[in-house]
């Protein structure tokens, strides 16, 4: 009886502990990148682009198509850990009237929590880049994040919007913009590196007024292979699930402009590039609902089971105090009385004395 108690406490020391893990352990376990991340997400939306077969030809009318469909799918997968360290492959296929006009891959290395930049872990090859490449923090915070552009290959910020709700989430709404020169010529393969003086006097008509007073005055003066360089801007709104840090839903538009670079000076000519494209509305379903069940996940370990743990330790507790308090309010147990001179010596047949 006097070991229920004891064991009673023990219970309640190893419930409590228990709780403490999945707390303080199995919960930050849990909210960090996977190794076994693989997601695939669609986006669609439509596109203005220069033809750059028409252009070779010299098939003027169909240099400039536009409102082509465009479509494209992002392939995010965890390739390795380094204990705080995941590196992972980002590929991008860009497809525009159902033909693939581009394939980029690029991998980086982040940290498992903040999906900021990591050091490069030894023996592994990663691109350089500053701030959030592909997702934002599983944590996310209602703040500004430094972030990275991949056209331009440069730093710039998801800059803080408002908190909404969307896809039946609440989500913090950021706002990306980037502009400066194109240094992913992958992003639009092709694209000439000069343009010969001839083709430009032809595409005079459908250049912006601006441009086509500015190659009057010095046409004649221009040489016959006329250099062309690009910029790239880009400008994204990304909806981040609040609980869980997923990205439910992205609007986001890419230009890439061509301008004559004739020395120190350059010459704007056209947009090269236009698309303008979102989640479809199946990525958007699918994210939500992750994003929903992981909220539950985060909710069962991180506070309910805790709780259940903590209350079942207190119950036992309670109970040892109980039974602790019983045993020594009962009164002791009765026992034979003997005698301290030994057994008397029994007197029947005994003889009476006179």
């Amino acid at each position: 009886m006097r070991k229920t108690p004891v064991f009673l406490t023990g219970g309640a020391v190893v419930l409590l502990v228990a709780a403490a893990v999945l707390r303080f352990i199995v919960v930050p376990e849990v909210r960090q990148l996977p190794g076994d991340l693989d997601t695939t997400l669609r986006y669609a939306g439509t596109g203005d682009m220069l033809d750059l077969a028409a252009l070779q030809s010299g098939d003027l009318s169909r240099v400039l198509r536009t409102g082509v469909p465009v479509t494209a799918e992002q392939r995010v997968r965890a390739t390795s850990l380094h204990d705080d360290t995941a590196v992972v492959s980002d590929a991008l296929t860009l497809s525009a009237d159902g033909k693939q006009m581009s394939a980029t891959t690029h991998t980086w290395a982040v940290d498992r929590v903040s999906l900021d930049a990591a050091p490069a872990p030894s023996g592994t090859t990663v691109e350089p880049h500053e701030g959030l490449v592909f997702g934002f923090p599983l944590s996310p915070e209602p703040t500004d994040y430094p972030f990275w552009d991949t056209a331009t290959k440069s730093r710039t910020t998801a800059a803080y919007q408002r908190t909404e709700r969307h896809a039946d989430r609440e989500t913090y709404v950021y706002a990306v913009r980037a502009s400066g020169p194109l240094k992913a010529t992958d992003l639009v393969p092709g694209l000439p590196a000069a343009l010969p003086k001839a083709t430009l006097t032809a595409l005079a008509a459908v250049l912006p007024p601006a441009t086509q007073q500015s190659l009057a005055g010095s046409a004649a003066q221009l040489p016959d292979q006329l250099p062309l360089a690009y910029t790239a801007t880009a400008e994204a709104m990304y909806w981040v699930d609040t609980a869980t840090g997923y990205v439910v839903d992205v609007e986001q538009k890419q230009v890439v402009d061509a301008a004559i670079a004739l020395g120190g000076t350059t010459i704007p000519l056209m947009s090269a590039f236009t698309a303008t494209m979102k989640f479809t509305p199946e990525t958007v379903s699918s994210l939500a609902d992750d994003a929903a069940s992981a909220e539950r996940g985060l909710q069962l370990v991180g506070t309910v089971v805790p709780v259940l743990l903590v209350v079942l330790a207190v119950v036992l507790v309670m109970l040892a105090v109980l039974l602790d308090r019983r045993r020594r309010g009962a009164p002791p147990v009765a026992r034979p009385a003997t005698d301290p001179t030994g057994p008397r010596a029994s007197t029947v047949g005994a003889p009476d004395e006179g």
